[in-house]
């Protein structure tokens, strides 16, 4: 076991990135209580850690700071290379990215592409070098700021990263007019970006949503959430904000890309809202010109979320959670027209393969329908299928998992989800 007492956590930007390896910096000062854990971080995301009661302080260089061991939750080389200038004896990162493993003399895999995980612990699993083992239910989020409810105020946020895609304004007025009618306070927030959204949000609108669009420092939206009673949007740091803060959420999810399996709200009571979507396109959020996606998440699916957390209803069991994320994330291809009616029947996103025999066409619809499961019944799957799944694995967000078997008896919902989920906890990646 190594000795160290001064612990550098690198994690530079966005927001809800840096406040999701904070259950792996718990289970550190847990393991090294004497230690003081310094965090880069910079610009707006160093309001996350400003008020974290484990974090001793927050750095934008390393300059000439001597610590013991440094922790690359961001895994890229201008970070690497800074660490070994500094003369940092241990630096601890990722196996992901081959030209980095040099550079660290501690390593970890974290586990990418098992769509079983959250990213809580893809970032906890980091830490298994220094004796830190992914315990079944991780520590929670950790801000340094409590809740304070006042009254019926729920707040939506309009705004989204890179990663993802904000929903449409004209449906975001309808949902705002309903929560009025239901005697809510409703507040609207985002950034500079979000203020055309916020505008025609407002003309549209029979109610008066307060709007707060780009009129808060990150310390004062972290404030203004604390006194939610609901929180909607899509995923991005806020909604991680808001999960942190404990607060009922309503997660919308428009995008192939982003998976609630990985970014679902951690350990607050919530609902996803999540379609499969029908776009055809290859996803590319930042880019993309294309609206199917948002179209196809209706107001009234948002609505149903929203009366489900007043009801008292959503998902805060963990293990629960991890089912419902599981289930709306994964994209199962099968030959088996008996697998495609069973998943469903029951809310999972199942297609046909069309043609076994075509690796431009398989390769085409693992890539398009951001297939993260391949799963063959009957005699061996043909070599087409093999290549097109290795050819998608830069194509694709989670490298899809090629089942092969000869037969099966039991094609129920719940019976193939179970053996999903274990074939992916035990799966060989490469």
């Amino acid at each position: 076991m190594i000795s160290v007492n001064k612990i550098l956590a690198i994690r530079p930007d966005a927001i809800g990135d840096g406040l999701l390896i904070t259950p792996a910096l718990s289970l550190l000062k847990q393991k090294f209580p004497a230690s003081e854990i310094t965090v880069l971080a910079r610009g707006y995301s160093r309001a996350v850690f400003a008020r974290n009661l484990e974090v001793s302080e927050v750095i934008e260089e390393i300059g000439d700071h001597k610590f013991d061991l440094s922790i690359h939750f961001y895994n890229e080389l201008p970070y690497v290379l800074a660490a070994r200038k500094a003369g940092i004896k241990y630096r601890l990162g990722d196996t992901a990215k081959p030209l980095l493993r040099p550079f660290y003399n501690l390593k970890s895999d974290r586990r990418w592409s098992d769509l079983t995980l959250h990213e809580v612990e893809h970032n906890i699993l980091l830490l298994k070098p220094l004796g830190i083992d992914l315990p079944e239910t991780p520590p929670p989020l950790q801000l340094g700021v409590k809740p304070r409810p006042q009254g019926n105020t729920i707040g939506i946020h309009l705004g989204t990263g890179r990663g993802n895609r904000a929903w449409l304004p004209e449906r975001f007025a309808r949902v705002a007019d309903h929560l009025a009618e239901k005697g809510a306070r409703v507040v609207l927030t985002g950034s500079g970006k979000e203020i055309d959204a916020a505008n025609k949000i407002l003309s549209l609108c029979r109610s008066h949503p307060v709007n707060m669009v780009n009129k808060t420092t990150l310390p004062e939206l972290i404030d203004l959430i604390a006194t939610y009673s609901m929180y909607i949007g899509v995923d991005t740091g806020p909604l991680h904000i808001a999960a942190a803060l404990k607060i009922p959420t309503v997660a919308i999810f428009p995008s192939k890309f982003v998976k609630p399996s990985e970014w679902g709200p951690w350990q607050t009571r919530h609902v996803i809202v999540r379609k499969a979507s029908q776009c055809r396109q290859k996803c590319l959020p930042a880019d993309c010109p294309f609206d199917d996606c948002l179209k196809e998440i209706t107001v009234e699916d948002v609505i149903e979320g929203i009366e489900t957390i007043r009801a008292g209803g959503g998902n805060l069991n963990l293990a629960e959670a991890r089912l419902d994320w599981f289930k709306r994330s994964a994209n199962i291809l099968t030959n088996r027209d008996e697998i495609v009616r069973e998943l469903s029947y029951n809310g999972f996103n199942a297609v046909k393969l069309e043609n076994a025999l075509s690796l431009r066409g398989l390769l085409r619809q693992i890539t398009l329908e951001d297939i993260n499961i391949i799963h063959w019944v009957g005699h061996a799957s043909s070599p087409a299928l093999i290549l097109a799944r290795l050819f998608s694995i830069p194509q694709t967000p989670i490298p899809p998992l090629l089942i092969s078997e000869k037969e099966r008896r039991d094609f129920s919902a719940s019976t193939l989800l179970g053996y999903y989920i274990g074939r992916f906890k035990g799966r060989n990646y490469l």
